[in-house]
């Protein structure tokens, strides 16, 4: 596939899956190819076989003739379905060109979800079919794969909030969303959401369409008491948020968060319409409180210092020490490394110590993993790949009381220096959810999440996996994201004032509400609709500085291009957008303008992981690293990490006291770039194996040019002049990152 990931979250409040535009990937489980048998007998009573499914698929969708079938898994509704219901997952596929996933009801055959993803899709610069036609074909759409009865209880389309909170490829795409209506209340979240491509074909369907009871839609409640009660009550928390959940620019904007007020799952935000209460999110009584750090220790580490073997050996040393007991080093494990996308690469070592304090036979080792950034990524009890399901039951457990404050207990352990910046996720599940747990052997998983400045950064959270049976912590498991990078530290306005700013731009008005399961922990129970008041319109949050109203559907405008229609280009410009290549600014690409050398080492960098060609950085071996340094890109410069990646990669030289990241690149630079991201670093050095296609390269260039010449990579407007210090433009860099791409293949 040659399309990045966005995440699509599901609003509705019956899941926290996720979907991905142009890859589709399974609603929720594991791909499989054959039924569980765990499952089999329940599947052939009452419901679809595999091949009843792959039929009435066909029946509804046109699947391309030469797309082959390639798999198919069966989901039981017990097993975290978005729906609550048994699925059917199928996929075909053409070769990188193109994919197709469904999902089907297991039960009643009606279609799910559909996605088709295909190169042309992306990279289709055609005039796009009008709404009106998009719409129509919707609509026809939804007369095939939906019953009459319940599309006749469509509102219009767009008319309230989507399913989903999206952000899709701005090429003309037209997103329709029907929200599900009983009389006059909506439902809001339920509904049928279709997606029609800029050729006039579906592209994407989501169905999400509860399938039990509605209470009775007459409100006990008063709309000026529901008024006054969130007026008093109803407030936002102030989080770190994506800032590219907000733009869309989801490699652009990687690890950049934004200072902001919005609803989470635990604020309170309706009003139950039978008896007055405010509700949050989960559809519990809201109630006051406010997070609690572990502790008031920060983390003060040196930013973005790299550390070798032997220092990360060090510091796991002075954790294992913090332990009870006593332990032998058994020295290193191996490591590993990762690489965002963003091109910065973090590396990782492990180290194990065998426990000289227990007695036995079967002494389970302790593995401390350390990153070259001096931080802990890892602990683990015993061997890699704990068991999510032992295979049997767990007859006598800890409670989940007893299985947090053990897991609190190794946090304050192990992140002592760092508690300030940790609060502990604090959620207890339902009776039948733990019950749940101990029928299929699984550990408990407590989640801790993150806070800068005392505020929360969203969707930054780690978990400590408790043994139910011992009580005993055996994983904490740290995501290594990258340092986040926000301008504002400090809000400038009060949740109130928030909470004002979002009710001045909507509306108050009865709905159904399907409450939300908890995105982190483990479910508190089975959702059932509510009828609730609740402010409806225009989707967003508030900048906790300034105090404006962010739209998404504003932000979302501001990064489509308004000035690559009719580019000779613009084909590249599109790829490179999507790539987070080129940023869209105020509805600006400014193709024309010149491509700086930092904006080309950034571009390479992310192709390095785009392309996955055969580079492999000098330190993938035992040896540290040491940074090269450039007098005009100290460790707080932003380029700082992306150069040193590039370093490493080999895709620029050590060489040189100052790198110039804002100084125009020029042609010549540009080609020993791309030869070196090709993997020809080694042949710039022997300019006797190449004779010079033009006439105005120098002796040092010839193998980059020539290489370059040969896979077309840099054409020329003159046959026999390269022009190597002629600047290049975005759009030129745009069109190189696309080729690369393509000689990929050649190679």
């Amino acid at each position: 596939m040659t399309t990045k990931k966005k995440t699509l979250q599901v609003a509705a409040g019956l899941s926290t899956a996720v979907l991905l535009t142009g890859v589709p990937v399974p609603l929720a489980g594991v791909w499989g190819n054959s039924l569980p048998k765990a499952y089999a007998a329940e599947q052939q009573a009452g419901g679809l076989t595999q091949e009843q499914a792959v039929q009435q698929v066909r029946q509804l969708l046109d699947i391309p003739a030469d797309y082959k079938m390639e798999r198919t898994s069966y989901l039981d509704e017990s097993r975290n379905s978005p729906y609550d219901r048994p699925l059917w997952n199928l996929s075909w596929v053409k070769d990188r060109e193109g994919y197709v996933s469904a999902a089907v009801d297991a039960v009643t055959g009606q279609l799910m979800q559909y996605s088709h993803y295909s190169e042309k899709r992306e990279s289709d610069s055609s005039p796009a079919v009008s709404e009106e036609q998009a719409l129509r074909t919707a609509e026809q759409f939804l007369e095939r794969a939906v019953p009459k009865a319940e599309r006749e209880k469509l509102s219009k389309p767009n008319e309230y909030p989507g399913l989903l909170h999206i952000s899709l490829d701005p090429w003309g795409e037209r997103v329709f969303s029907f929200t599900r209506m009983e009389g006059d209340t909506p439902f809001l979240g339920n509904g049928f959401q279709v997606i029609v491509g800029r050729n006039g074909e579906v592209v994407s369907f989501l169905r999400m369409w509860y399938q039990g009871e509605l209470p009775d839609a007459k409100a006990a409640i008063g709309v000026d008491e529901a008024e006054r009660l969130l007026a008093e009550k109803a407030a936002p928390s102030l989080v770190y948020t994506r800032a590219n959940e907000l733009t869309g620019r989801y490699q652009a904007d990687r690890n950049r968060y934004r200072l902001v007020y919005r609803y989470g799952q635990t604020d309170p935000q309706f009003v139950d319409a039978a008896t007055g209460t405010v509700l949050n999110a989960l559809g519990e009584p809201a109630e006051e409180g406010g997070i609690k750090p572990l502790g008031s220790t920060d983390n003060s580490r040196e930013a973005d210092r790299l550390i070798g073997k032997e220092e990360a050996q060090k510091i796991a040393e002075e954790l294992v020490k913090r332990l009870p007991g006593s332990y032998r080093s058994e020295g290193s494990r191996g490591g590993g490394s990762s690489s965002g996308p963003d091109g910065v690469e973090t590396r990782h070592w492990r180290f194990e110590f065998t426990p000289l304090h227990v007695q036995g036979k079967n002494v389970e080792p302790v593995e401390i993993s350390v990153s070259d950034r001096g931080e802990l990524v890892e602990y683990r009890v015993g061997e890699p790949g704990y068991p999510d399901e032992r295979g049997r039951k767990i007859e006598k457990a800890v409670s989940w009381k007893a299985a947090q404050e053990s897991a609190v207990k190794l946090v304050k352990t192990l992140l002592s220096d760092r508690l300030g910046d940790i609060y502990l996720i604090d959620r207890e599940p339902s009776r039948a959810n733990v019950e749940e747990v101990l029928e299929r052997g699984r550990n408990f998983a407590i989640t801790f999440g993150w806070l800068k400045d005392g505020v929360p950064i969203e969707d930054r959270e780690f978990r400590v996996t408790v043994n139910p049976e011992t009580g005993e912590a055996e994983e904490l498991l740290l995501f290594e994201e990258g340092p986040v990078r926000a301008e504002e530290t400090a809000a400038k306005i009060d949740r109130k004032a928030a909470a004002k700013a979002e009710r001045e731009r909507k509306k108050l008005m009865l709905t159904y509400f399907l409450p939300e399961l908890p995105r982190n922990g483990m479910p508190a129970g089975t959702s059932k609709p509510l009828l609730v008041y609740r402010y409806v319109g225009d989707q967003g949050v508030v900048d906790a500085v300034t105090g404006e109203w962010l739209s998404f559907a504003d932000l979302r405008q501001k990064e489509i291009p308004q000035d690559i229609d009719g580019h000779a280009e613009k084909e590249a410009l599109q790829f490179a957008i999507r790539e987070g290549l080129l940023a869209v600014t105020d509805g600006k690409v400014e193709p024309d303008k010149a491509v700086t050398r930092g904006d080309m080492v950034q571009m390479l960098s992310r192709m390095v992981n785009r392309i996955g060609l055969p580079l492999r950085p000098p330190y993938f071996g035992d040896e540290d690293r040491k940074a090269y340094q450039f007098a005009d890109v100290d460790v707080k410069h932003p380029l700082y990490g992306v150069i040193q990646k590039a370093i490493q990669y080999g895709l620029i030289p050590e060489e040189g006291t100052r790198f110039e990241p804002d100084r125009p690149a020029t042609r010549g630079e540009a080609a020993e770039m791309a030869a070196r991201l090709l993997g020809f670093g080694e042949l710039l050095e022997k300019p006797g194996l190449f004779v010079s296609p033009y006439r105005d390269v120098e002796k040092r260039l010839v193998p980059a040019v020539a290489l370059v010449h040969a896979y077309g990579l840099l054409p020329s407007a003159s046959a026999d002049a390269f022009q190597p210090d002629k600047t290049l433009t975005r759009a030129e860099a745009a069109k190189l990152m696309k080729a690369l791409l393509e000689a990929r293949d050649l190679k």
